[in-house]
């Protein structure tokens, strides 16, 4: 097998794992909630080294604190945590989730707080550039989102549902742990905020 079957085996069995996946969060989720009040998981773990474009929007880089490189990692994001959203534009559970996700980010900006020390991206899996771009259109997304055409970020990041949400420590200078976890969708913006602060080990939840 080339290399370009072998990719292309990799794509499809991606995007078939996550189409199916939509299909059975709901209940998951519901189950989850059911059994047990905590629906994430806070292990500390090693963030993979994943590369993004830098984008081209100027607004969007000041944003992130990018300078002009071609590519970056999470960890070089100017801020403490970075909250990642991955999604798909064929996910109807992250089209309904869009708003909830909006309230969030507008919550970290409306707080002096934390506007600069918590920062939000979104990873378009199995989305081609012109379909993270209409997703982030139609649905009026305020902070960047990256296109993850070949799934590999989202192999990388060892997703298997939309939406998933990772809380990663940063320090705006590579240093990048992943400490939160979350597979399906929230209800309440401001309970979640306050759960991955609070999990963030930063103090920022109290206001510090």
């Amino acid at each position: 097998m080339n290399k370009k079957t072998k990719k292309l085996v990799l794509l499809l069995a991606a995007s078939l794992l996550i189409m199916v996946s939509w299909h059975v969060m709901a209940e998951g989720t519901v189950y989850a909630q059911a059994v047990t009040e905590k629906t994430y998981s806070d292990e500390k773990t090693r963030f993979p080294d994943i590369k993004l474009p830098v984008p081209p929007d100027k607004t969007e880089r000041d944003y992130l604190g990018l300078s002009g490189k071609n590519t970056f990692m999470v960890g070089d994001i100017n801020a403490e945590i970075v909250i990642i959203e991955v999604f798909s534009f064929y996910c109807p559970t992250c089209q309904a989730q869009a708003p909830r996700v909006n309230e969030l980010y507008n919550n970290i900006q409306a707080d002096s707080n934390l506007k600069d020390r918590v920062k939000m991206i979104g990873i378009a899996a199995t989305n081609s550039p012109f379909e993270a771009r209409s997703f982030k259109e139609s649905h009026n997304v305020p902070f960047p989102v990256f296109s993850d055409e070949d799934a590999e970020i989202a192999i990388a990041l060892n997703v298997k549902y939309t939406p998933t949400f990772i809380g990663v420590r940063v320090n705006g200078k590579g240093s990048q742990q992943q400490f939160y976890w979350r597979p399906g969708a929230f209800t309440d913006p401001s309970q979640f905020l306050q759960e991955v602060l609070k999990t963030s080990g930063t103090g920022l939840n109290k206001g510090n």
